[in-house]
């Protein structure tokens, strides 16, 4: 998969995707049942292709249902897929939303990446907060998404699942607030099929689904006014949701 549709005429995209170029990303996967439990995979990787397990500290399960906050999900590593599994009992909800937080800082200097905070490297060229988190939504009846709100930066769907031949639409929202104009990554799961779609006016996402699989959308953002002398200089948000058709 490659980020081909970032251009030289995209700079402030360029520049907030590029900032986890060399880290991972986190999604959730499948969702399935275990008799009384709602399972769902917590996968890892780059550039969507799982290869190992999210650091423990990364993986972070917050659960929501009709009336607030959950219980979080018990985790345990699986092999297959290679990555984490979240379960939950089904306590009759009609929405659950899980979410999955990870964050980190981590600082660049003349031998590459580390994870860490400014004062502890001399020669820093960059210092950085990293807000990673993945969403499903699980709805009863497949349309109601629910309306709760977790993250910084986040991905509100109109309905709980695609439809084929329809636009899928959703609005970005940073603490609360649409994103007008904001490019947004999408794609089908498994395709290289990568494309960039901006928000209108309103911070509304509307992308084309053409066929039936799973839907990646990833928003980025990166807020300076979020630093932290000595620590860290910028935090950049990451948000990733999962969505199948019907």
């Amino acid at each position: 998969m490659a980020y081909g549709y970032v251009t030289n005429e995209d700079p402030e995209v360029q520049r907030s995707f590029a900032r986890q170029a060399y880290g991972h990303e986190i999604w959730l996967g499948d969702v399935f049942r275990e008799d009384d439990e709602i399972c769902v995979y917590g996968l890892y990787g780059h550039k969507m292709v799982p290869d190992k397990p999210m650091p423990s500290d990364y993986a972070q399960p917050v659960l929501y249902g009709d009336e607030g906050r959950l219980k979080n999900p018990y985790r345990e590593i699986v092999k297959d897929p290679h990555g984490w599994k979240f379960c939950f009992e089904d306590v009759g909800a009609d929405v659950y939303t899980l979410y999955v937080d990870s964050n980190s800082t981590w600082v660049t200097d003349e031998s590459g990446w580390h994870r860490g905070v400014k004062r502890d490297f001399s020669e820093t060229k960059y210092s950085g907060a990293f807000n990673m988190v993945a969403k499903r939504i699980i709805s009863k009846d497949g349309v109601d998404p629910g309306s709760v709100i977790h993250a910084t930066l986040e991905i509100m769907p109109e309905k709980a699942k695609l439809s084929v031949g329809q636009d899928a639409i959703m609005r970005i929202l940073y603490e609360g607030e649409p994103l007008p104009d904001h490019k947004v990554l999408c794609y089908c799961y498994g395709s290289d099929a990568v494309e960039f779609f901006k928000t209108d006016s309103e911070g509304v996402l509307r992308y084309p689904i053409g066929c039936k699989g799973t839907y990646i959308f990833i928003a980025k953002y990166t807020d300076e006014d979020k630093k932290v002398d000595e620590e860290f200089d910028e935090t950049a948000f990451t948000t990733t949701l999962t969505m199948e058709t019907d």
